[in-house]
């Protein structure tokens, strides 16, 4: 008998949520007009600094929260959530977020806010990127799950992506020349 395992898994979870986009987005480049923001990923555009505590992102927190909850139903981390960190980006034409992970935190996440059209997709680098692009490159029929150095999933307002810490990732610049790309970022601990 034969079959096909699959092993060491990485686990991405994806859901919508049903918020006030439109006044979050105001909320957000109020906000940048008054916190100077830092450079982490960022290239080009703005990062705030942390904004956990800042209360028009507080029903962004609890959502965010019971998302964790769901996607822990399969991953399984000992503990409850508890939201670490929170900040938001806001890219312009052409800015864009560098390859990075989130560290030793437990769950990462990002949150989409405002995506014009060709603002830019977000990828996840595989975490051996280097060795499986060397194995496989131009080798496949197409590229799937298992022979991919990088995924891409779509930056689209209203969506939230949570994954691991580790996991790489980066987002392409936003193409559009108008409108900028928002999105709040975050990382979780389970205690």
């Amino acid at each position: 008998m034969s079959e096909l395992q699959d092993i060491f898994k990485i686990p991405l979870y994806k859901t919508t949520l049903s918020l006030d986009n439109k006044n979050l987005a105001k909320q957000c480049i109020d906000f940048s007009r008054k916190d100077k923001g830092r450079v982490i990923s960022n290239v080009g555009g703005y990062q705030s600094s942390n904004i956990q505590n800042v209360k028009f992102v507080s029903f962004l927190s609890s959502s965010i929260l019971k998302a964790c909850t769901t996607f822990n139903k399969d991953f399984d981390l000992k503990g409850s959530p508890v939201l670490n960190e929170m900040w938001m980006n806001i890219n312009g034409y052409k800015d864009n977020n560098h390859t990075h992970n989130h560290g030793a935190t437990s769950i990462s996440g990002v949150y989409y806010v405002q995506t014009p059209s060709k603002c830019g997709p977000i990828f996840f680098w595989h975490p051996a990127y280097d060795l499986v692009s060397l194995t496989y490159n131009n080798k496949m029929n197409n590229f799937n799950a298992y022979n991919s150095p990088r995924w891409y999933l779509p930056s689209e307002a209203g969506l939230l992506y949570l994954f691991p810490g580790y996991l790489n990732h980066s987002v392409e610049p936003n193409m559009n020349k108008t409108t900028k790309r928002i999105s709040i970022s975050f990382n979780v601990f389970f205690k």
